[in-house]
C-alpha cells in the first residue's frame, strides 16, 4: 500500500483564488491551439488534468469565474485579477488545470504537445534550446 499522496495546492496572481487537488493529475502538456494562445497571450499553455471530483477552490475569491470559449468548453479565471486557472469540457470528469498556476510546477514537465502546427514558427527552435532568436 502506497502513501497518500500530499494535496497539490494553486492559484491566481493575486492569490485570492485558490485550490487543492486532492488526487494525482495526470496528462501533462502543452497546447498551442488558437483558443489557449489567445486565453493565455502566450503561444502555449503548460496543463495537467485532475479528476474534477478531486479539486477544492478554498480561497477567499471562491470559485473561477467561467468564460465559454466554445460551443463544448469554458475557461476559468481569477475575477479579481484575470489570472488564468482552469478549463473544462462539457460533460467531463476531468478539469484542465494550468501547471504554471500550481504553487509547485515544476513537479509536472509535460510530456505531449497539442496543437503544435498552431505555434509561432520560432517556439518550437526556442523549446528545443536554439537561442538564436
Amino acid at each position: 500500500m502506497g502513501r497518500p499522496m500530499a494535496s497539490l495546492t494553486g492559484g491566481c496572481l493575486c492569490g485570492r483564488l485558490r485550490y487543492a487537488i486532492e488526487a494525482e493529475p495526470s496528462n501533462p502538456h502543452y497546447c498551442s491551439c488558437r483558443q489557449c494562445q489567445r486565453w493565455s497571450g502566450a503561444p502555449a499553455v503548460a496543463w495537467i488534468d485532475a479528476p474534477l471530483a478531486a479539486v477544492r477552490f478554498d480561497g477567499a475569491g471562491g470559485e473561477p469565474a467561467w468564460y465559454r470559449s466554445s460551443a463544448h468548453a469554458r475557461r476559468g479565471f481569477c475575477p479579481e485579477c484575470g489570472g488564468t486557472v482552469c478549463a473544462l469540457d462539457d460533460g467531463s470528469t476531468l478539469l484542465g488545470i494550468t501547471t504554471a498556476s500550481l504553487d509547485e510546477p515544476e513537479r509536472f514537465r509535460p510530456v505531449k504537445w497539442s496543437f503544435p502546427e498552431s505555434a509561432p514558427a520560432w517556439l518550437p527552435a526556442l523549446l528545443a534550446g536554439d537561442k538564436r532568436g
